[in-house]
């Protein structure tokens, strides 16, 4: 017999049969269950079989009106759920589940033309490693042992697992690889079980070849660009050296390197053939460069997240990528940019009050920025700008002239540490101010002149950039002022100074539970402080507080609106937030409507809570607010859209016995807020 016609006598000797009347109708799938499985939870045999449970009501409805927006009812097919049989048997296999039974059971419900299926499973005992064997790799270098050694996938005395096998045989190879060993070449995996045991012995077999170092280095660029960088700037930025054991991973952050230069517009290093040379074995790299134009003259029109809320911006800004060589990135930017747009009485604006009327938010920076790519090393750079800002607000319009120097460094792969020292003159002026809060506010409103020095520290292992669905991100943040000053004496006794130290973190969270992507879980938490020290009679100027409420925070208010403070609008100096949302990815395989692809569009339910207080010591858990709502998100080439509706879930500023939403009346109290943004909320 012909091997096509065996499999299909095979494969309908294993499906599930009924009566030829039962075969001859479509059953809708009324329920799909997994019984027996205690290891293994229901969830995560869902994702391996192909058969899915017919969805709700609601989206068969939805369905019928139209199928780019609704779920389609799901039917049962023998031949696919016979499949989803042999899929399930060797999944439990592959996860060292080599006594396990897997059964069906499929009951017709001949009445409503349904059927109920059910996978009946004994998983039976668990297969460990009992011995990890690495052969052909006696000879190695003691650093290609030493790596090996660190951090296996896989253990002895750990569950034997298909995947993490192969997952440590990449891992083994990648470090030959990155040490030298080009030409490693591996065989299949030896796993050998023992029926006394029922534990295996896993054996990987490489022969690791000849050691290879980096040849020569040649730059090649586009002649036909009429501007090109000097070869001196691609070698400073690769990671290897010729003589160098050859390595992927250092060929690849050369790559990374010049990619990074706002010059560089595309990089690729490519290894040329390997030559032997007195007795060595070496590999020339040819490192190919497109660059950008070296100048630059670029309007703005767009929008940001700027204090936690939509901003509407205007700028122009020119850039010279080669600043007099070595690829420094000089750059001159203006920029004007609108808050709240919906709330100016623009009539009143430009016919009365001007930038002093107490509707307008808004800001105009105009910035002189040069970037050092390559400080010392290719993995730090410096940064040095000029800024004049003027920042107004409802009850104050201030100038502020920054000067900064920062220090950056890709301290590990994940990994970001920098140094920045501002010197900042701030000199608010209060607009429209009711005499009784000015009293209370005005230290907030004088001048200062700043010498502000800031330690962070960042690990950012998310899987993307604008949307995240696993990994997480940590930033650690240290900043001091007026230490400088008070040690150099007398050259800013012109201005008052602020003398604090601040502290702040923030930690955020991505789950995506399936592996699928129809649900991801976002989490954040926000904390800091600042204090003043040594007797300082000045504040922490404005610009350096604490600040919530607005579409990145607390959404339930409005940016700056939200604090256990005199006025909200001046910012606090203890900070406390935390944000859940649960991304849905509700279309993902609807397609198009009309010109939308329904797959970029997903809806979001988020639970808010934080609040600002005027000192850490006046934190109080009663004073925390509290918001929830839903979201609409519409992913673009520019990044995600987000519009959000939120509703005050609790409100401590509310008069007692009104903070909580239940004692509101629905539709007459209860407060909603529409909060627009650009980019995920975090």
């Amino acid at each position: 017999m012909k091997p096509i016609g065996l499999a299909l006598l095979l494969l309908m000797m294993c499906a599930p049969h009924g009566s030829a009347q039962e075969q001859a109708k479509r059953y809708e799938i009324h329920t799909l269950r997994f019984d027996g499985n205690t290891i293994i939870s229901s969830g995560v045999l869902r994702s391996v079989v192909v058969t899915r449970q017919t969805p709700g009501l609601f989206w068969r409805i939805l369905y019928k009106v139209s199928e780019k927006l609704g779920e389609k009812p799901e039917y049962y097919d023998p031949v696919v759920f016979s499949g989803d049989l042999l899929r399930l048997r060797k999944w439990y296999r592959d996860q060292g589940f080599f006594h396990s039974l897997v059964d069906s059971a499929i009951v017709y419900n001949n009445e409503d033309e349904t059927v109920d299926l059910t996978f009946r499973i004994e998983e039976g005992k668990r297969s460990l490693i009992d011995t990890l064997q690495y052969r052909g790799i006696t000879g190695a270098p003691p650093v290609v042992l030493e790596q090996i050694r660190e951090s296996p996938v896989v253990k002895t005395g750990g569950p034997y697992v298909v995947d993490r096998v192969e997952a440590e045989l990449r891992r083994v190879v990648s470090i030959f690889l990155n040490n030298g060993f080009s030409a490693i070449s591996v065989d299949p995996v030896i796993v050998r079980r023992y029926a006394s045991t029922n534990n295996v012995a896993v054996s990987f077999v490489l022969s690791p070849g000849k050691r290879y170092r980096f040849g020569a280095i040649t730059v090649a660029q586009d002649s036909t660009l009429g501007h090109m960088i000097s070869p001196t700037v691609v070698f400073e930025h690769l990671d290897y050296r010729e003589g160098d054991f050859f390595s992927e991973q250092k060929k690849i952050e050369s790559e990374q390197n010049l990619n990074r230069l706002a010059v560089v517009e595309a990089s690729r290093i490519e290894p040329q053939t390997p030559v032997s040379t007195d007795g060595s074995f070496v590999i020339p790299t040819r490192v190919n460069i497109r660059t950008r134009p070296f100048h630059e003259l670029s309007p703005e029109i767009g929008a940001n997240d700027e204090d936690k809320t939509f901003n509407i911006l205007f700028g122009l800004g020119y850039s010279n990528r080669n600043f007099f060589g070595g690829a420094r990135n000089f750059s001159i930017k203006s920029r004007m940019s609108l808050q709240a747009i919906q709330d100016v009485d623009l009539v009143r604006v430009f016919k009365q009050t001007g930038i002093r009327d107490s509707t307008l938010i808004a800001k105009f920076e105009l910035t002189n920025q040069l970037v050092q790519p390559y400080f010392f090393t290719n993995k730090v750079n410096m940064t040095v700008s000029v800024g004049y800002i003027v920042e107004k607000q409802k009850l104050y319009l201030a100038d502020i002239l920054r000067g900064k120097v920062g220090v950056g460094a890709q301290l590990a792969r994940y990994t970001r540490g920098s140094v920045e020292w501002n010197l900042e003159r701030i000199k608010p002026e209060g607009i429209n101010i009711p005499l009784e809060l000015l009293l209370q506010i005005r230290n907030d409103l004088q001048p200062q002149f700043n010498s502000i020095i800031t330690f962070s520290l960042s690990r950012d292992k998310r899987d993307d950039l604008f949307n995240p669905t696993q990994g997480f991100y940590h930033l650690g943040s240290v900043e001091e002022a007026g230490l400088l000053p008070k040690m150099l004496g007398g050259l800013t006794k012109t201005l008052p100074y602020s003398r604090y130290v601040k502290i702040w973190g923030v930690g955020q969270w991505y789950w995506n539970p399936d592996d699928v992507g129809d649900l991801i879980w976002a989490f954040r938490a926000t904390g800091g402080f600042a204090q003043l020290y040594g007797g300082s009679t000045t504040p922490v100027p404005l610009t350096r507080r604490f600040y919530a409420g607005g579409g990145g925070s607390v959404r339930g208010w409005k940016s700056r609106s939200l604090g256990a403070v005199v006025d909200a609008s001046q910012g606090g100096n203890a900070l406390f937030e935390a944000n859940l949302e649960a991304r849905w990815n509700l279309f993902r395989t609807a397609g198009r409507l009309w010109f939308i692809d329904l797959s970029n569009i997903s809806l979001v339910g988020f639970y808010d809570m934080g609040d600002v207080w005027t000192e850490l010591k006046r934190m109080r858990i009663t004073e925390i607010a509290m918001a929830t709502g839903l979201g609409l998100r519409w992913n673009t080439i520019a990044g995600p859209i987000r519009v959000d509706f939120a509703v005050r879930v609790y409100d401590p500023f509310a008069p007692p016995g009104r903070q909580w939403i239940t004692k509101h009346r629905l539709f007459h109290d209860t407060y909603g807020l529409i909060q627009f943004g650009i980019g995920q909320a975090f």
